[in-house]
Order: structure tokens, then C-alpha cells, then sequence
């Protein structure tokens, strides 16, 4: 077991910036409590402005847990405009995907367990925010010590980049913090009602719980078909959006409801259930959605010596708690429709009577930032603030050793053929005609 690393390690000793890195990584393999590192490069932006903050925090993972639960701090810094910044992140070796090296046809390490960053980038002129940028990083380490490339880009054009809460002025206006109710309201099923479950000098962690639009779910006659999610062996798990806020200030910091949110893209979110919907027979199609908690942390930290304070929101799905299509919830927009099958593409596979299960990991862990589907979700904290942000289910897939896709179970008393719609897995549907 310790062969590969120790080659990797010989390969990469020609190297003698690394050498006491390389050290202590062996030495962490040979002792039986394997370690990696990984670097991120951030490269900031070239521009007029006086200084960057940077601030970078790492998600909790299954062989890498945080002390908390939470996502938790592993840089802060302050950074002229136009460097790279290199954050180093010592971290458990699990091997969470092998591949099949073709020249010896032999198991090979294609990556370690992944680990996904949060990035905040907040540039400052005098005291007022020039530049700001924040983005989730996921990263999947191919070697022990695994360098990732993080480009900083686009530009800050204020509010027409970012989305508002509105801040709750009045008490009457919004819910009583001890009264906030933590699941959607039947009147509103994309309402997202935060509770503090956590606070303390410079920081608040709450949690809330919604449904979340995913993909369509199809069926014909003489087939019974439902979206499957799963524990065990591997846990299910997609890809839905994070947003974030953050800022650098001196004096006339916003207050905790003067929130700017930005989409940081998407977060790995597993499911904590093994549950299928309802079958759906004949023609028809229903939409599928996920019931999701989502977490909400705001934070300050101050220097005392420079005067400077960075502050920084967050909103992030966690976990899948229940899964449902809109025919069987009676709180979601009824989406069950006449569905008419296309003649089956030359890429179409045939499907015989009995029971199967397609997933969507056809091409491994494979993923893209674009959006699969997208809900409009009300979150609101009591009295304090309120803001809608819509939430993506992204088109990206992750199979390893951990995770897994969900999957569709086809029950069939005839013959059928089925194909990915558009002929790609990570859309999450699977298309079916009478054969």
C-alpha cells in the first residue's frame, strides 16, 4: 500500500521547494496514518485597489470532518491586487476512486477523497469595496501533494451583480425568532424559515429546510417507474447552488441584514435516506423534488493591529431528507402531465420486462456549471432579513467509492427502449418509448 505514494513521492523529490513537505508526508505513510496536501494557487485580479482580502473555508467530508460539522476557516489573509495566493491544506489520504492504468492494465489511484472550498475574495479603495468574488472549489486530489489552479475573475458592477435581502425593520413585520418554524409553509413550499441554532462573539449558525425543483421523471404504459435515493452501499448524491456574501471594512461595516448574496455555485449535497417515489405508470411525467436543510452562517473576524474586519455570509445545502414527485406532496405545484415519447434516438438502449436501474454515472464523476433545473426559494431570518434566491440542481455527477448517482427503477411488463435525454447522464432523466 505504501508503494504508490513512496514512487509519487520519489518522482516529485526532484523538487526541493517541496522537500520538508515531502518529508513529512512520507513519514505520515510509513507511521499507517496516510496524508496528502492540498494547494490552492489564487490568482487575484490585476486593478486599482488598495488591498484583497482573502478568505478561504473547506466543507466537511467523510474522511475529513470539521471539529463542528460546519464548514470551517483554513486561511485569512490581506493581498495586494495582481498576486497569487497559496493556501496549503494538510489532510487524511482516503483513496476514493481506483482506475484502470492501460498500459499495464493494472488499479491505479485516479483520486483522493475530494474536498470542496469556499473562496471569498473582497478588494478594497480606501473603504469602499472594489472588487468582491466568491466561489465554491472543488478539488480532486490526483497526487499526495495536489496543487489547484484558482483563477479570480469577472468584475463587481454592485447591486446589478448581486441579490438584496431586504432588511426586516419592524418587529411586527416578520416571525418572532423563538416562533420561526424550520420547515416550509403549506401555503409557500419554497419558503425557507432560518433558526439560530448557534451563536457567539462574531458568528451565528442556523439551519432551515425547503424543497428543491430536480429533474423529470417519465413513464409509459405497461411500465412502473420511480426516482430512487440511496444510503448505502454508496450514498446518492447531486449537485445544488451555495450562495455568499462577504466584506472588508474598517469602519461602517453593513450590519448582519445588509446582505449582497452572489451565487457560488455548487456544493455536493448526499442524501441521508434511502427512499423511492411513488411509481408512475402510463404516459405521463411528473416532476421530482428534494427536501433539503440548508445552512446559514454569518461571521465577523477583526485585526486589532491593522484595524481591518472581514465579515462573510453563507447559505449551503447540506443533506436530502426526503424525496417526492408533485403527485404524491400536495404542498408542490402539481406537475403531472400527458407525456408523448419521441421515436427512440440510434443511441437508445433496449429495456426487457422485469425490474432495473439506470443511473446516471455513465462517464464517472463528471460534472459542468450548468443548470439542470431551478426553484425561486423564499429565506427569511425572523427579523432581521429576508431575501429570494433561486436555487440550482446542477448538471454534475459524482461516482466513487463514497457517492453515487440517484437512480430511476424501472418495473416493465413489456419491452422498451430508453435513452439519457439528450443524450447526456448528468441531466438526471431518462426518456422511454414502446418497443
Amino acid at each position: 500500500m505504501i508503494a504508490i505514494p513512496i514512487l509519487i513521492l520519489v518522482t516529485i523529490g526532484v523538487m526541493s521547494a517541496y522537500s520538508a513537505e515531502i518529508s513529512t508526508l512520507l513519514s505520515s505513510w510509513i507511521e499507517g496514518n496516510p496524508r496528502m496536501l492540498v494547494k490552492l494557487e489564487i490568482k487575484l485580479p490585476q486593478m486599482n485597489a488598495d488591498r484583497c482580502a482573502v478568505s478561504v473555508k473547506r466543507f466537511p467530508t467523510m474522511y475529513n470532518p470539521t471539529k463542528d460539522g460546519y464548514v470551517e476557516l483554513v486561511y485569512i489573509g490581506l493581498h495586494p491586487p495582481g498576486s497569487t495566493v497559496e493556501v496549503k491544506n494538510t489532510l487524511f489520504a482516503y483513496v476514493a476512486r481506483y482506475k484502470t492504468d492501460p498500459r499495464t492494465n493494472e488499479l491505479a489511484i485516479d483520486y483522493y477523497e475530494p474536498q470542496e472550498y469556499l473562496v471569498f475574495v473582497n478588494c478594497v479603495r480606501g473603504n469602499e469595496t472594489a472588487f468582491k468574488w466568491v466561489r465554491i472549489v472543488e478539488v480532486f486530489p490526483r497526487n499526495i501533494i495536489h496543487t489547484e489552479s484558482v483563477e479570480v475573475e469577472g468584475y463587481y458592477a454592485g447591486a446589478s451583480e448581486a441579490t438584496y435581502s431586504r432588511i426586516i425593520e419592524s418587529a411586527g413585520s416578520a416571525q418572532n425568532i423563538n416562533e420561526s418554524s424550520s420547515t416550509p409553509s403549506e401555503s409557500n413550499p419554497f419558503s425557507c424559515n432560518l433558526v439560530i441554532v448557534e451563536e457567539g462573539a462574531g458568528y451565528k449558525r442556523g439551519e432551515c429546510y425547503t424543497w428543491v425543483k430536480g429533474p423529470v421523471l417519465y413513464s409509459i404504459s405497461g411500465l412502473n417507474t420511480s426516482y430512487v435515493l440511496y444510503t448505502y452501499p454508496k450514498k446518492s448524491a447531486v449537485y445544488l447552488e451555495v450562495y455568499g456574501d462577504s466584506e472588508m471594512c474598517v469602519t461602517n461595516c453593513r450590519s448582519e441584514g445588509q446582505v449582497q448574496w452572489q451565487s457560488a455555485g455548487k456544493k455536493l449535497t448526499p442524501s441521508s435516506l434511502t427512499h423511492a417515489t411513488a411509481g408512475l405508470s402510463g404516459y405521463y411525467k411528473d416532476t421530482v423534488y428534494f427536501y433539503v436543510r440548508y445552512v446559514y452562517i454569518w461571521g465577523i473576524t477583526c485585526d486589532t493591529f491593522t484595524g481591518m474586519c472581514l465579515q462573510d455570509w453563507t447559505l449551503y445545502p447540506t443533506n436530502i431528507l426526503n424525496l417526492v414527485r408533485t403527485a404524491e406532496e400536495p404542498s408542490l405545484p402539481y406537475s403531472r402531465y400527458l407525456y408523448i415519447p419521441s421515436s427512440p434516438p440510434n443511441y437508445a438502449s433496449t429495456g426487457s420486462t422485469g425490474e432495473s436501474q439506470i443511473d446516471f454515472a455513465r462517464d464517472g464523476s463528471s460534472e459542468t456549471n450548468t443548470p439542470v433545473s431551478g426553484i425561486t426559494i423564499s429565506f427569511t431570518y425572523a427579523n432581521v432579513w429576508t431575501v429570494s434566491l433561486t436555487i440550482h440542481f446542477y448538471k454534475a455527477v459524482r461516482e466513487d467509492t463514497q457517492y453515487t448517482t440517484p437512480l430511476v427503477k424501472i418495473y416493465a411488463v413489456r419491452n422498451y427502449w430508453w435513452w439519457y435525454k439528450d443524450n447526456d447522464p448528468r441531466n438526471y432523466e431518462v426518456l422511454v418509448a414502446p418497443r
